[in-house]
């Protein structure tokens, strides 16, 4: 059969796309936990003359943070006005980083400045994020620990020729760290485009292992960390319509930890 490359590297069309993600998480290190997370994306892209892309990211909360306490008030707030962000990436997708970051500090601190007048001692902790955000590199590591970006960055190639083959994408464990996920993936054609399946297995690394182990409190010798991903991707619109994933860890037969999400 006649070998067709199969690219779509998350290519947009001009305008806006909008985006509903999804995250659930289920720990099971002894007392069984679970989170779940939504919000929606807006994505702009804009291709430049060495091929990579900027992206231009807004994400909007669907539902309001529940007022707890004024602390967690103020950093919701000043996390929601990190946003919109505007980031480099390469042809694939791929992060490399971020578009006009002096720009972008100085955006935040004009949409933060009045917050001292809505919540006492409220400087003191835009302080604190403000040193956070001048660093770049330590600002988008806690940036992209979000799970929607596992999903929103991956953005394989591969042959169509109905076999299967090698594909990895750096997944991250939220608070944990990333590990490297190798699999194999494979295509269907559709009238709209095409499906995708990735599937990977693998042994936790030594040291993700034992960040896992100190999160948790536990003493496992070795998990199993196992990553499936459905796409679907449509050819007209120029844009994936659906990205599902599921990362589960196991230790021997049992999951001890699970998380699920989806753009759509």
């Amino acid at each position: 059969m006649e070998e067709n490359q199969v690219k779509p590297f998350q290519k947009y069309s001009s305008g806006t796309h909008l985006y509903h993600a999804e995250s659930s998480l289920e720990v099971r290190f002894g007392e069984t936990k679970g989170f779940h997370s939504s919000c929606k994306l807006n994505i702009q892209e804009i291709e430049n003359e060495d091929h990579t892309k900027n992206w231009l990211i807004e994400k909007i909360e669907e539902a309001p943070l529940p007022s707890e306490n004024s602390f967690m008030e103020i950093l919701h707030e000043l996390e929601q006005r990190s946003y919109p962000v505007e980031i480099k990436v390469d042809e694939k997708g791929v992060f490399l980083h971020a578009a006009d970051h002096k720009k972008h500090i100085e955006n935040w601190k004009q949409k933060t400045s009045g917050i001292q007048e809505k919540y006492q001692n409220a400087e003191v902790f835009r302080s604190q994020y403000l040193t956070i955000l001048e660093d770049e590199e330590l600002f988008y590591k806690n940036k992209l620990r979000e799970p929607f970006w596992n999903l929103l960055f991956f953005a394989p190639s591969y042959v169509d020729n109905g076999g299967k083959n090698q594909e990895s994408i750096t997944w991250n464990i939220k608070g944990i760290g990333n590990i490297e996920c190798t699999g194999t993936i494979n295509a269907e054609q559709r009238d709209y485009g095409f499906d995708a399946f990735f599937t990977s297995e693998t042994i936790v690394p030594e040291n993700i292992k034992e960040e896992i182990n100190k999160k948790y409190l536990h003493q496992a010798a070795q998990y199993k960390a196992k990553l499936t991903i459905q796409m679907e991707y449509n050819s007209p619109k120029k844009q994936y319509s659906k990205k599902k994933a599921d990362f589960t860890l196991s230790e021997g037969d049992k999951i001890v930890y699970r998380e699920i999400s989806s753009i759509i």
